[in-house]
């Protein structure tokens, strides 16, 4: 294939059910075939940023573009950044309504425009409107029928061989709800393989595109002007709340700690974001958790209102939860009753904006259950086989995999038109299917989203047009908050009998734990299982912290702890905590450890880390990183010998750590879980 080959006009399958081109497959065709240039035109923007990072990982040009409908379909390229925004515009009014000329017009500039020859005849008003603008045609016919010289060769490619192209027709029967025979589809020369022809222009237009995306932008939004001295009042104020007039010198250390790191990585605003939409819900009668992930180690959390578990008081790590040196966006997840999770949304929606705030899209693949039954109704398969078929599949992998069942094998191969399902569905599985939107993940921004990603129309409000994995990179603050079934039943319970709430929830309340020590944990939140129930009979939980940590052991990973766990406590066998001055942290959990936080003091108390350092170890170790995790050992080795501790004890204590990273369970969260149970 030629080396300056410039294909114009590749859809992918987020053109919903219209093309079989997935961009891991697209990028590496091109790699396959020293393609040096790619596009994307879907009629929306849904794999941009996956195209546009793919392409540039592997050294290939992306020309981002996008197809719109006046009258007909036409192209647009970006030229640039500033021509990206107006695409992102476009997408998001396309979404809204039918686009106008006066809406192209207002976002024509640094684009390039390609009219398709059958809409050749808005040509003369989109003349004046687009400095660059071309005709298409895609064979020699139409292109003698072209009066101007503008011209290039452009077929819609919609999957990347010619073998594939039989399969077109039976994927346009599925999106139209049609049988395969009565489906339109008349187009030819669809794949990639079969669109070579080399023109000038393409590469005139490659040469006038040259994208470069803007990645970690500064779109925190703000909460108010003065933010860290609002913070700081609020904070102090709910410092007197809990502990009234004399607070003690560690709760005030530690919240002029966190105070300084959340006002040097710039969140001031993001707190009080956090802790407005909260107190919103509170105020509301709405119940919020305790907690959750690690943001329950944070005092500042707690003053707020935001959690409601003293950081202090269970020994949870600040540096957990925000790291300064590990600047990533800070991630406060909320629990909400799963009934009233949308009135906080809209809160937001209606606080800050329609477009400054948005649930986040995600989208319905073709997987292997459903994809066998899509492609069977097209095909006007009897419904039992299909049916019988169907309960042989395992949705959990793919139809390849499924395929080495020998029951399958059978089964499809004594029915023919079994065999046709089976091959259609293999070409059509993991293709995108429909969107929705994401059970729990919202974006903020200071400015209007349609400023930085594309926004699509979702009935009467906003989602993101790109998915969960993108949007951070962008500079967006992404949220979650989750609906918990546990939560609605706690509030019913609670507003008929006893007026608690997680502030006033008694400390090892007897009758509490006596629920967990003899079992009866049905309808318990995370303590319904059977495994976890048969883990309760031998644990027999007598405290708080018992039940905190049946939450943290009973994981896949820390699991083989368990038994030497209940030997331990039971005084069974020897608890070794390696050194003395391990004994500290380990005591609480019998010289085993079980949560991060542990890591984190064992590497600051040994080897002198400070607690951010640690918090980078622990996440290296956890990821197995061997690169960093051979520096490390080295610098723990000899930094713990610098405190006077025996190089064999440090190596012994850098091994047990490390076996443990991948064990140990986040504290916080553990915490703010056995609190809600």
């Amino acid at each position: 294939m030629a080396m300056n080959y410039v294909p114009l006009n590749i859809k992918t399958c987020n053109s919903l059910l219209s093309s079989m081109i997935k961009i891991p497959d697209l990028i590496n065709y091109a790699k396959e075939n020293d393609i040096k240039t790619l596009t994307i035109t879907d009629n929306n923007m849904y794999g941009v940023i996956e195209f546009y990072q793919a392409c540039i990982k592997e050294n290939i040009k992306p020309i981002v573009g996008l197809e719109i409908n006046i009258d007909g379909p036409i192209i647009l390229y970006c030229q640039n950044y500033e021509g990206y925004k107006n695409l992102i515009k476009l997408a998001t009014i396309i979404s809204e309504k039918d686009l106008t000329m006066g809406d192209l017009s207002k976002y024509s500039s640094n684009l390039i425009c390609i009219m398709p020859y059958e809409n050749r005849k808005k040509y003369n008003d989109l003349n004046k409107m687009f400095k660059h603008i071309f005709i298409s045609y895609k064979n020699e016919e139409q292109k003698s029928k072209i009066k101007s010289s503008n011209t290039v060769y452009m077929n819609e490619i919609l999957c990347l061989y010619e073998k594939d192209e039989e399969y077109l027709k039976y994927l346009m029967a599925i999106k139209e709800g049609k049988l395969a025979r009565e489906a339109t589809f008349d187009k030819t020369n669809n794949s990639l393989f079969n669109n070579k022809q080399e023109e000038e222009n393409n590469q005139k237009i490659n040469s006038l595109c040259n994208l470069e995306m803007q990645f970690h932008m500064d779109l925190m939004p703000i909460y108010c002007e003065d933010s860290y001295d609002v913070l700081k009042q609020k904070c102090i104020g709910g410092l007197k709340k809990n502990f009234g007039n004399t607070v003690s010198v560690v709760y005030k250390e530690r919240l002029k700690y966190e105070l300084d790191i959340i006002k040097k990585m710039d969140f001031c605003d993001y707190f009080l974001i956090v802790a407005d939409y909260i107190n919103y819900a509170k105020e509301n009668d709405i119940l919020v958790g305790p907690g959750r992930g690690s943001a329950a180690g944070s005092l500042v959390a707690f003053c707020l209102n935001i959690t409601t578990i003293d950081p202090i008081k269970y020994d949870l790590l600040f540096e957990r939860f925000l790291n300064p040196e590990r600047i990533s966006m800070p991630d406060i997840d909320v629990d909400f009753e799963d009934t009233r999770r949308d009135e906080v949304t809209n809160y937001c929606i209606n606080k800050y904006g329609q477009k400054k705030v948005a649930p986040i899209i995600t989208f319905g693949t073709l997987k292997s259950k459903q994809v066998i039954r899509d492609v069977a109704k097209v095909l006007d398969i009897e419904p039992k086989k299909i049916e019988i078929l169907s309960r042989m599949i395992n949705p959990m992998t793919s139809l390849t995999e499924n395929f080495k069942n020998p029951k399958i094998i059978n089964f499809v191969n004594v029915n023919p038109e079994l065999k046709k399902v089976y091959k259609i569905a293999l070409k059509f599985e993991g293709l995108k299917r429909h969107t929705s939107v994401h059970a729990a993940g919202i974006v903020m921004s200071k400015e209007n989203l349609d400023e930085s990603i594309p926004l699509y129309k979702n009935n009467d409000f906003y989602t993101t047009g790109y998915d969960m994995d993108y949007l951070e990179e962008i500079g967006l603050l992404k949220m979650d908050f989750l609906g918990i079934k546990n939560l609605t039943l706690t509030n019913n319970i609670i507003k008929e009998t006893t007026g608690l709430t997680f502030d006033s929830i008694p400390d090892n309340d007897k009758k509490a734990l006596n629920i967990f020590n003899s079992v009866n944990t049905v309808g318990i939140f995370q303590f319904e299982s059977e495994g976890m129930k048969n883990f309760l009979r031998k644990l027999k939980p007598e405290t708080f912290d018992d039940v905190v940590v049946a939450l943290a052991l009973f994981r896949p990973g820390p699991m083989q702890n368990i038994d030497s766990y209940i030997k331990r406590k039971r005084g069974i066998e020897k608890i070794d905590y390696i050194h003395p001055d391990l004994e500290k942290i380990l005591k609480p959990t019998y010289g085993i450890i079980v949560y991060q936080e542990q890591i984190m003091q064992i590497a600051s108390k040994l080897a002198g880390y400070t607690l951010a350092e640690a918090d980078l170890l622990r996440k290296a170790m956890s990821k197995k990183k061997e690169d960093i995790l051979i520096k490390e050992k080295e610098k723990f080795v000899s930094q713990s010998v610098g405190k006077g501790y025996d190089k064999n004890i440090a190596e012994k204590v850098y091994n047990l750590i490390l076996k443990f990273a991948s064990y140990g369970f986040n504290k916080s969260h553990s915490v703010s879980y056995a609190m809600i149970a």
